[in-house]
């Protein structure tokens, strides 16, 4: 049995369909039942429980063999999220995985975590990074870019509900984009091969993107043409600082875009791809193409 603690989201709903797919039993842990009720699959359980509650995990864990964490608390209701999910919470999983013999754990993290990083969610994943290794587990970290299918997801239910795109910041910072699917790919991979016990490993996609040209390509691929406003890098510092103290996920979204805008945000070496070059790989045109992404009024 493999658990997936996270397994609603972009990554997570193809890890979890790419594991079923291939015969394996998956339990899906969530917060909330409705949130995996999209799942489906033969061998697939949702087991609902909270990885901030260390009481609820006993249960989710019994007779699973790894664990897969695709848990974030970036830009949640409250301004301590990052450190009760991403710190305390996998703090929780591994110690849940240790109380019941469970041996393979597989984080997700994000590309460039670092302990000094300017950008928080790249120190706190870092923390949780660090964190795991120290448990006695047999771990494998994962380091993804940002995930395509989401930034398009976010543009096209712009386009849809407002009739307009708002990119914080100038918009023209190259950003690596990577397939969800081919991290998913990736994460199999982690959870089969003894090769990847102890690796860390950053992957990316082929296409350093902006998001104004993201957004133009959605746009242009749908016939459809909407305004593009920006949100001026000034005014995202002030939202980052004067709102931190009411509106933490305001503030902590004005922050990601500062950084998103002025901070490289390119792949220097893809390491994941670098051991398994046979990993897929996804291009804008190939979503595109498929229609995977399309705003619901077009």
């Amino acid at each position: 049995m493999i658990l997936v603690a996270g397994g609603t989201g972009t990554l997570g709903t193809r890890l979890v369909r790419a594991l079923t797919g291939s015969g394996m039993p998956v339990r899906v842990l969530t917060r909330d039942a409705g949130r995996a009720s999209h799942l489906t699959g033969d061998g697939l359980e949702v087991h609902v429980g909270d990885i901030r509650d260390p009481n609820a995990l006993a249960e989710a864990m019994r007779d699973v063999s790894a664990v897969v964490s695709a848990v974030q608390g970036f830009a949640g209701p409250d301004a301590v999220g990052a450190q009760a999910v991403d710190i305390d919470g996998n703090a929780n999983l591994t110690r849940a995985a240790l109380a019941e013999g469970t041996r393979r754990f597989v984080l997700l993290s994000v590309a460039g975590a670092a302990p000094n990083s300017s950008f928080e969610l790249r120190r706190v994943k870092y923390r949780s990074e660090e964190e795991l290794m120290r448990s006695g587990l047999e771990w494998t970290v994962v380091r993804p870019t940002a995930y395509l299918e989401t930034w398009l997801g976010l543009l096209a239910d712009m386009i849809a509900s407002k009739g307009s795109v708002t990119i914080f910041g100038r918009g023209n910072n190259p950003i690596n984009f990577v397939g969800a699917s081919d991290v998913a790919a990736l994460v199999e991979n982690a959870l089969l091969s003894n090769e990847m016990v102890g690796a860390t490993l950053e992957i990316g996609g082929p296409e350093n993107l902006t998001l104004n040209g993201l957004a133009e390509r959605l746009m242009a691929n749908h016939g459809t043409k909407v305004p593009i406003r920006h949100v001026p890098l000034p005014l995202l510092r002030l939202m980052s600082t004067l709102l931190r103290p009411i509106k933490p996920t305001i503030a902590t979204l004005a922050d990601f875009g500062v950084v998103m805008d002025t901070n490289e945000m390119m792949l220097t070496h893809d390491t994941a791809r670098a051991m398994l070059p046979e990993l897929p790989v996804t291009r804008l045109a190939d979503l595109l193409a498929a229609e995977s992404i399309k705003p619901r009024t077009l």
